[in-house]
């Protein structure tokens, strides 16, 4: 199942035309083992999926990098012309990923061991969905499958600074 969504999030978003992709500066790629790899979009020159659930980025240079689609974490493009900011553009005190999300969505606060952060998720109208106290660093998931598609904010205070960003919930 997860092969398949992974699958058709990337087939969706290639196929929707040459010119939503000229906005689109890098494929990252995440690993289940923390290793990423992000290709710069103009040196890739085809991306493919495979029946047995694997995927292969074929590059211009001619050589071709392959995944199991059973050990890759998330797949996603950064600088997306739809106006979501990627993370590195903010002030990079979260991450948040997949995005869109369609179950889980991985947030990841790098806050010291004895730091606490509140993290909320919010309605486009402002309305608190969810909310919960993280201690110490790392990544954490928060089951959005009861949520409706549509705009979602997530915001986390980590008691100097509270930083907000927009997610997509599919």
């Amino acid at each position: 199942m997860k092969h398949k969504l992974l699958k058709l999030n990337a087939v969706l978003m290639l196929g929707l035309g040459v010119t939503p992709l000229q906005g689109q500066t890098t494929l990252n790629v995440k690993a289940t083992g923390g290793t990423q790899t992000a290709y710069t979009l103009s040196t890739i020159r085809k991306l493919t999926f495979s029946s047995t659930g694997n995927m292969a980025v074929t590059k211009t240079t001619a050589t071709t990098d392959n995944y199991v689609l059973s050990s890759v974490r998330y797949l996603n493009f950064s600088n997306l012309s739809t106006g979501i900011e990627s993370n590195a553009e903010l002030n990079g005190s979260f991450n948040l990923y997949p995005n869109p999300v369609v179950d889980e969505l991985n947030i990841q606060i790098p806050t010291s061991d004895s730091q606490t952060a509140i993290v909320e998720l919010l309605s486009i109208e402002g309305k608190v969905l969810y909310k919960a106290q993280q201690c110490g660093t790392g990544t954490f998931q928060v089951n959005v499958s009861q949520f409706r598609q549509g705009i979602y904010l997530c915001r986390v205070n980590n008691g100097t600074n509270i930083e907000t960003t927009k997610f997509f919930k599919h």
